[in-house]
């Protein structure tokens, strides 16, 4: 089994997690204690999303992706199927801010992503 670590994007099986999720896998990014931050193939203003560019990410294989920033998932370590990658500083620093600024996200839940983030830069 597989330790994540803060910013880590990882490959995962949401079957059953993810209830509006029509596949099993997503890629997803760690927020660190359990919580990941799912990555869309589309962007969509009611997730709070921002772009993550192709050119930056080998994993998203030619296809600019979009990191949803609404609301994060519990995701058991077991269900992490591999690494694929991990965020970029610039990346990493738009889903602080976008923690930061959520109305969404309990203030005990944003502290500890945040305190995450956090010690991950440079």
């Amino acid at each position: 089994m597989m330790t994540p670590v803060a910013r880590g994007v990882y490959l995962a099986d949401v079957n059953g997690l993810v209830p509006y999720r029509d596949t099993k896998h997503c890629v997803c990014v760690s927020a660190g204690g359990g919580r990941y931050f799912l990555v869309n193939t589309i962007h969509r203003d009611e997730y709070n999303d921002f772009t993550i560019k192709a050119s930056d990410y080998p994993f998203l294989k030619g296809k600019d992706r979009c990191v949803a920033c609404l609301q994060w998932v519990a995701i058991p370590n077991d269900r992490l199927l591999r690494q694929v990658g991990t965020l970029s500083d610039a990346d990493a620093k738009t889903v602080y801010e976008k923690v930061k600024a959520s109305h969404k996200i309990r203030k005990s839940v944003k502290k500890e992503i945040l305190d995450e983030l956090w010690k991950t830069f440079k």
